[in-house]
């Protein structure tokens, strides 16, 4: 079983933008672009004799930029459909007033294995 928050960090890490796991950046230093992630569930996927042996981990990435993020979001889908990841839905979020940033929804499947 592999520790998915350092997964999906290192997968992530060729964008060279910041990766955030299950928070959001706060403060006056939040970047033009940033990477958030975490783990919507994680299910069964093979089990035998009362044993798992497959985990199915669903992961939400959103993508984050205050300009055009569309190269970003398909260099992301690319390094994770690389490292096993399987897209299942994406989406963007509809940028209201007061929001800095526009935001890309990407969700993916991971199976893990024992």
């Amino acid at each position: 079983m592999i520790n998915i928050a350092e997964h999906v960090t290192k997968t992530l890490k060729p964008t060279n933008l910041k990766v955030y796991f299950n928070t959001v950046p706060t403060g006056y230093d939040i970047q033009d672009q940033y990477i958030t992630f975490l783990e919507i569930n994680a299910k069964p996927a093979l089990e035998a004799s009362d044993q798992e042996f497959e985990t199915e981990r669903l992961i939400q990435v959103n993508v984050w930029s205050k300009t055009d993020y569309y190269l970003l979001v398909e260099d992301i889908k690319q390094l994770m459909e690389s490292a096993g990841y399987e897209r299942t839905i994406e989406y963007d979020v509809p940028k209201q007033e007061g929001d800095s940033h526009f935001n890309k929804v990407l969700r993916f499947v991971f199976f893990d294995e024992y």
